[in-house]
């Protein structure tokens, strides 16, 4: 995956297409990243191959509670679905915020309420601890199990 910034591909759109069908054939896609700083119009994303567009963390942030954030955050999710693209919700830090975006339809979080950067060895460390623990029982095949916001 490569991210590239909204206002990056706004600036380049013919190279950053042509990149794109390129890299595509060997399994690289494109994330449009800080979607909403810049002034991509829907015609020149049309143009685009992208796979996920990531929501400007100035508009994820209070997502749960600001008035304003919350339908910005709800258009820019449909509007990744629409052009078949996973939306990523990125600067989490509040619980609210992520459930807000989970209820909103988004499909990945990434953010310090998941984890901080760190170094390469302590990375490892972790996935591997991860990887360790089993996962509890199967819920029943009846039960509807909650919707869930992937982490990246």
């Amino acid at each position: 995956m490569i991210d590239v910034t909204e206002e990056q591909i706004v600036n380049e759109i013919k190279l950053a297409s042509d990149l794109c069908r390129k890299f595509a054939e060997y399994n690289v896609h494109l994330a449009i990243d800080d979607f909403g700083k810049a002034y991509a119009s829907l015609t020149k994303l049309k143009e685009l191959p992208f796979v996920e567009m990531k929501l400007d963390r100035s508009f994820v942030v209070g997502c749960g509670t600001d008035k304003v954030h919350a339908p910005l955050c709800k258009t820019v999710i449909d509007l990744a679905h629409g052009f078949g693209a996973q939306a990523v919700g990125i600067g989490l830090e509040k619980g609210s915020d992520t459930m807000a975006l989970v209820s909103m339809g988004c499909d990945i979080g990434q953010g310090f309420l998941f984890g901080q950067p760190m170094p390469e060895q302590r990375f490892i460390a972790l996935l591997k601890q991860r990887v360790m623990v089993r996962p509890a029982a199967a819920p029943a095949a009846h039960a509807s199990p909650a919707p869930q916001l992937k982490t990246a």
